[in-house]
C-alpha cells in the first residue's frame, strides 16, 4: 500500500511517498515538529488521515498481535 505524507512549508507544499505505514507516521511526525504545520497522510484509496487517526488505523491497530474476535 502506498502512502503520501503532505504538509505546507513557507516555500509551498511538501510531499513524500512511502509504502510502509511505520515510515509514513515517522516522517509525518518529523514534518509536524519541523514545520509546526498540519501534516496529513493519504492512502492509495484517497482517504486522508491526521497523525492520530493514521496511527490508530495503521500502526497501533496491528502491533499487539491479537486477532479481533479470536479467543486465546
Amino acid at each position: 500500500m502506498k502512502f503520501v505524507i503532505t504538509t505546507n512549508t513557507p516555500d509551498g507544499p511538501l510531499s513524500y511517498q512511502t509504502v510502509s505505514p511505520e515510515i509514513a507516521l515517522a516522517r509525518a511526525k518529523v514534518l509536524a515538529e519541523t514545520w509546526r504545520q498540519d501534516v496529513t497522510i493519504q492512502d492509495m484509496n484517497g482517504r486522508v488521515y491526521d497523525l492520530d487517526a493514521f496511527d490508530t488505523c495503521f500502526v497501533r491497530s496491528g502491533s499487539d498481535g491479537v486477532v479481533p474476535g479470536r479467543k486465546s
